[in-house]
């Protein structure tokens, strides 16, 4: 259930929203059924989409239309479509639509390839932020944040000598998804040169990550990992 309105009155941790129609009372009690609801508020900041979000995003559509063949104009119908049904808003267009909007359409995009294996091209990856989002998927797929290849497990804090890698809570640590060359290329030129340069964000893996994986550790749910049988690298 999506609610439209403009926000009201605020504090730091009250919202007032005057909403465009009338609200469903008896949806939202059903939706409710006697426990306390969740809701998400998106605050439009005004700002419209900017060039570099366009050119970023007609270059991922690019790349999924080489891979699966078909046209430019009819992906991103196609695409624009599986978003707004997701989102549950209305259709909008990539002249003029806001800044946050483009951003989420370019995450959306962003998790369509890397849930179909579409691979990037060079110049497109290139082009991509790495922002958390993007550390987190590149994780989950093993590619390498900065180029796209095979990756491997790269803590931002080194395990340490002696250390019993499968008793490590791998939650509390800070990880990053690196190839071979650039995971070596780390502990060459130092975490603090390497985090800066190629402008990372390292993510804390949850649970669910950590078993897609197959990583091995100590957690107190042990039983949701049943079967891991890999080491970090």
């Amino acid at each position: 259930m999506t609610v439209y309105g403009k926000l009201g009155k605020y504090s730091k941790h009250k919202l007032e929203i005057e909403t465009d129609d009338e609200l469903d009372i008896y949806k939202i009690s059903k939706y409710a059924n006697g426990r306390q609801v969740s809701v998400s508020v998106e605050i439009e900041d005004g700002r419209r989409i900017s060039p570099d979000q366009r050119k970023k995003t007609y270059a991922l559509i690019h790349d999924v239309c080489d891979y699966l063949g078909y046209p430019d104009d009819a992906m991103e119908a196609w695409l624009k479509y599986k978003f707004i049904q997701k989102k549950g808003i209305e259709w909008f267009s990539l002249s003029d639509c806001s800044m946050s909007l483009a951003a989420s359409f370019l995450t959306f995009i962003l998790d369509v390839c890397f849930e179909q294996d579409i691979p990037f091209r060079t110049k497109t990856w290139d082009m991509i932020p790495t922002d958390y989002h993007l550390t987190l998927q590149c994780l989950k797929h093993r590619k390498c944040v900065i180029c796209g290849k095979r990756a491997q497990f790269a803590h931002v804090n080194a395990v340490g000598m002696g250390v019993n890698r499968n008793n490590v809570d791998h939650r509390e640590r800070y990880v990053m998804p690196l190839c071979f060359d650039h995971h070596h290329e780390q502990h060459t030129k130092g975490i603090k040169w390497f985090i800066s340069f190629y402008h990372i964000k390292p993510v804390k893996p949850d649970l669910e990550t950590l078993r897609i994986l197959k990583i091995r550790g100590n957690y107190e749910d042990k039983e949701e990992l049943d079967g891991t049988t890999k080491d970090v690298q």
